[in-house]
């Protein structure tokens, strides 16, 4: 029987963890391998390639990494995960040089992982970027996950998004601490809401944040739902990726226990299109 492959970018975070899971659970037999900025080797993963930065070139150096272990690229799927750009801004107000910079490492390098590699399919993950609350402070990370959209409904056969709701992460604990610092000295009205607010909450701002995307999500959706509004986790990340793998259809989301599938852009504001 064919051994699959898969390739995990960003393996020692919450979403590429949860991706491990979710492949283990799957395909018992799979052998996983993933990229990792860390000095450790990544939980569950079969072969890990350390020092893997998502940079120009990126998927050169992977393949070159795989031929040093003897690895033809033969990929089930590629599931990529970094996420990493100027927040803590209105999206609207990015910046070309922002933009570029943040789609150096949100998207680009998948570009080049799926031209170079080829994989069956290729996998990367989404938000509700065009919710009120995100457009205010969501910079070019906004940006880049509205171009992750257009980029898969393109080719929904090869490409999927998984779009999961707000969880505690490294990444929203570093949103977290850049919004803080940009409140004290912003004249953005939907950002001095948003620092009222906070000074009325009485909460450290780490929970305060989480619990200000939670109300906004649980507004923007539950009227679609019978079930009632949870705050999502790590496990509901595996099971959007296990979504993905089987559906038709390029967008998948998850938030909490309710799961729905995409096939058009969600309703954004006009200006999304300059960019």
């Amino acid at each position: 029987m064919k051994q699959n492959q898969y390739l995990v970018i960003g393996g020692s975070g919450e979403a590429g963890q949860s991706a491990i899971t979710c492949l283990k659970e799957k395909d018992p037999t799979a052998y996983i391998i993933t990229s990792t900025t860390t000095n450790e080797p990544v939980s569950n993963a079969d072969l890990t390639l350390f020092s893997k930065k998502a940079e120009p070139g990126f998927a050169d150096k992977i393949l070159a990494d795989l031929k040093i272990h003897n690895i033809s690229p033969n990929f089930k799927a590629i599931i990529y995960t970094p996420a990493l750009g100027e927040v803590g801004f209105p999206i609207a107000e990015s910046t070309p040089e922002q933009i570029k910079d943040t789609m150096a490492i949100c998207l680009d390098p998948l570009l080049e992982l799926e031209q170079t590699l080829k994989p069956e399919l290729t996998v990367a993950y989404s938000a509700f970027y065009w919710l009120s609350h995100t457009l205010s402070f969501y910079g070019s990370m906004g940006v880049a996950k509205y171009k992750a959209d257009l980029w898969a409904l393109e080719n929904p056969q090869k490409r999927k998004i998984i779009r999961a709701g707000t969880f505690f992460s490294k990444s929203v604990r570093g949103i977290s601490i850049v919004l803080q610092r940009t409140m004290k000295k912003t004249n953005n009205p939907d950002l001095l809401t948003l620092k009222r607010r906070y000074e009325d909450s009485g909460q450290k701002f780490m929970d305060f944040f989480l619990s200000y995307a939670w109300e906004h999500e649980k507004e923007a959706f539950q009227s679609q739902f019978e079930t009632p509004y949870r705050p999502t986790e790590r496990k509901d990340l595996s099971r959007g990726l296990l979504l993905a793998l089987e559906s038709n259809a390029p967008i998948v989301t998850v938030l909490g226990d309710w799961s729905f599938e995409e096939t058009e852009l969600p309703q954004v504001p006009a200006w999304f299109k300059q960019f």
